[in-house]
């Protein structure tokens, strides 16, 4: 009988377990992770690597060693022969076969496969800058998110000193110490930090909707947000950024890029002079076999790529400018990030690790207080308004010191 009670119980969990739904994954990031993650599984991402492929096959053409097929040609007749002899009349069939080449000169060759290398360069800084700007994009999100992570953590901290206010509001008005009026604002504080709350909740889920499309997660997975800011220094000059941003990977691709127009430029001019055409054929006439070689230039009378030359002119303008307008967008992007930069590590000083620190204990010794009559309920609020808003604002230097960080690295191209 014991035995039987057992395998049902054992037969019920079984069925429990198979009626229970899954657990939603649970995926732990830190910023790295989720840097590392978006380059990983990022759509965007990958459907710009897969332009690589298209500059591969133009590299790959370009490397041929003949770009054109050779033509083989062959014909057939009959000819009709008349002699003066009667009944001397008859047909003679006769045909020939020819093989011709068409051959590149003036360096056509070497133009081209230097345009399709140079291509394929540029197509790799093209996806170098996409993961540079999906980093930054990363990273920023992230640490929106960290600052809202904080600010929940300091609202619910507020709700629950707020709940406690509330209740030591109520006991002292029970006891007759203060007035009913007291406890209403009491009350109000606790639903408006309450309120708080919720906003903060709602900016956070947005934000977590933004990264889990940037990183191609599933909706119903979950994210835990690992580790806090850093404060980390950072000590590099704007010299040294400069330096370093003539290394970034847009900027190289647009000077890629300009040497690919000046190489389709050579091409277009080495056209001009026409590919020549050799070949060798066999004819066969009554009884004759004959065999040869031919040639065959066209004449560059009319079309002397006059458009093609143009328009490979316009394109290399087109390319000098764009890489110049960057340059110069980027420098005036850069200085200003670091302008930021230098304001934000100027406001994050004002709020030292140890000063931070005291904030929660000031208002535990307020929050005491007020319970032990020592203060009223107004010096109570004002201080906890007062704290709140300096813990507020240093999150928000903490956040803005790597904010623009953050920035300063993307702008000057560094990891």
């Amino acid at each position: 009988m014991l035995t039987l009670w057992i395998s049902t119980l054992f037969f019920l969990l079984e069925i429990l377990c198979l009626k229970t739904p899954a657990a939603a994954a649970e995926i732990r990031l830190d910023l790295d992770q989720a840097i590392q993650l978006a380059l990983k599984r990022n759509l965007e991402l990958q459907a710009k690597r897969q332009e690589l492929g298209i500059a591969e096959g133009r590299l790959i053409r370009a490397n041929l060693f003949l770009q054109f097929n050779p033509e083989l040609e062959g014909d057939i007749s009959n000819r009709r022969l008349f002699r003066p002899e009667p009944g001397f009349d008859k047909n003679l069939p006769q045909g020939g076969v020819s093989l011709s080449q068409e051959l590149e000169i003036a360096g056509q060759s070497g133009y081209r496969r230097e345009a399709a290398h140079r291509n394929l360069e540029k197509v790799r800084l093209e996806i170098s800058d996409f993961e540079r700007t999906l980093r930054f994009r990363t990273a920023e999100i992230f640490l929106k998110l960290l600052n809202a992570r904080e600010k929940i953590r300091q609202a619910e901290h507020i709700v629950d000193l707020r709940s406690r206010l509330h209740e030591a509001s109520k006991t002292r008005l029970a006891l007759g110490d203060i007035p009913e009026v007291q406890l209403i604002v009491a009350e109000f504080g606790l639903n408006r930090s309450r309120s708080d709350l919720i906003t903060l909740m709602r900016e956070y889920e947005e934000l977590l909707s933004r990264l889990k499309s940037e990183l191609a997660i599933e909706s119903d997975e979950k994210i835990e947000l690992a580790g806090a800011f850093p404060r980390q220094a950072f000590a590099v000059s704007l010299n040294e950024l400069l330096t370093a941003m003539d290394r970034r990977a847009d900027l190289a691709a647009f000077d890629q890029e300009r040497k690919v127009a000046e190489a389709e430029e050579l091409l277009t001019r080495a056209k001009r002079i026409p590919n020549i055409k050799v070949g060798v054929f066999y004819d066969r006439d009554e009884k004759d076999n004959i065999v040869g070689g031919k040639i065959s230039w066209p004449l560059p009378f009319f079309d002397r790529r006059q458009a093609e030359i143009h328009q490979a002119l316009a394109r290399k303008s087109i390319a000098n400018i764009h890489y110049l307008n960057l340059r110069q967008s980027a420098v005036k992007a850069l200085r200003a990030a670091y302008d930021k930069f230098k304001l934000s590590e100027s406001e994050l000083a004002l709020y030292p690790e140890e000063a931070v620190k005291r904030f929660d204990e000031n208002l535990e010794l307020y929050q005491r207080a007020y319970q032990e009559r020592a203060i009223d309920l107004a010096d109570a609020i004002l201080f906890q308004n007062q704290v709140v808003e300096a813990r507020l604002k240093y999150i928000d230097a903490l956040t803005n010191y790597n904010l623009s960080l953050a920035e300063l690295k993307f702008q000057a191209g560094i990891e």
